[in-house]
């Protein structure tokens, strides 16, 4: 991941928070995970939590814990989250998906380094290292006012920008043999070789789920290589004929027609992911429901039935 490699291990030698931005796939837990290992927190917890898939009615509960009592269920007490990581690191991902109100909450906690459990009276002191991550402009979301100002500058003390895939393409074999070599020890094989020509493909491809969808490509065709080789037939269909690639290994077409392709597939699978809620989607985007409107119109997309 080169630069943002290099910053994550110089941020590792820090105590302050990280704030990790780049597009969805991009490998940021990766970086965050990097931070942890390298620190000297490295022998304590790493707790993730996405933060955009807790309910915001149970966010106070999960993150601050509970006393037995405090709510219809809860029969015990329960420590939340930045409890489970005292004394290492939490990761915050997709920190700006969380709302208003619970922004405010999480700066209490980020300020005082305490916390109070539901229901609770007392107040427990927290060690924990945040780091976290995005893939909004939280800069574009403060004018907007949709992020607050103060947590922002409390979380990104260091800064730490993941490129896409796609802007970094010298990475794409070092990573597939790194996932080839993870994924084939699972099925206690030895990791298969890639061709020439399945890596010049795979170069040549766009990766618009960038390092996640690379991963699970690697994944995939680990169980389509039993001869130890994985070979350009062996790749999906969209990587060996899609319009990404050209014979010469080139992404094809314009600038435009090539951003086209890569907006329209981001926004299709941010589409599937929220059911196509285009209140949801636009949010994740860092767009107004408006906008999404206009860019789905413009660039043809439909929703698979």
């Amino acid at each position: 991941m080169g630069l943002a490699v290099r910053t994550a291990e110089i941020a590792a030698r820090a105590e302050s928070p990280v704030l990790i931005e780049g597009e969805s796939g991009t490998g940021k837990e990766l970086i965050a995970r990097l931070v942890h290992s390298a620190s000297g927190r490295k022998n304590g917890p790493f707790v993730a939590v996405n933060c955009g898939a807790i309910p915001e009615t149970l966010f106070e509960s999960e993150l601050f814990g509970h006393i037995a009592g405090s709510f219809t269920g809860a029969t015990r007490d329960k420590p939340g989250i930045f409890e489970a990581a005292s004394g290492g690191v939490l990761f915050l991902d997709e920190i700006g998906d969380l709302s208003l109100p619970l922004q405010a909450k999480l700066l209490r906690v980020l300020q005082e380094s305490e916390l109070r459990r539901v229901g609770d009276t007392r107040t427990n002191s927290v060690d924990v290292r945040v780091v976290s991550a995005t893939n909004r402009n939280l800069e574009e979301e403060m004018r907007e006012k949709r992020f607050r100002d103060d947590l922002f500058f409390r979380v990104s003390v260091l800064r730490i920008c993941v490129e896409p895939l796609r802007r970094r393409r010298a990475d794409i074999a070092v990573l597939a043999e790194h996932f080839a070599t993870k994924y084939a020890a699972r099925q206690g094989r030895e990791a298969p070789r890639f061709s020439e020509e399945a890596l010049r493909l795979m170069g040549a491809y766009a990766w618009p789920g960038n390092v996640r969808e690379l991963e699970n490509e690697v994944q995939r065709v680990i169980a389509f290589s039993p001869d130890g080789r994985v070979e350009a037939e062996h790749l999906s269909d969209r990587i060996r004929h899609g319009p990404e690639a050209d014979p010469g290994g080139r992404a094809a077409g314009s600038l435009k027609e090539r951003l086209d392709r890569v907006e329209r597939q981001v926004i299709r699978e941010t589409l599937d992911r929220y059911a196509w809620n285009k209140t949801q989607a636009a949010r994740n985007l860092g767009l107004t429901r408006q906008g999404l409107h206009r860019k789905v119109r413009r660039l043809g997309i439909l929703r698979h039935r």
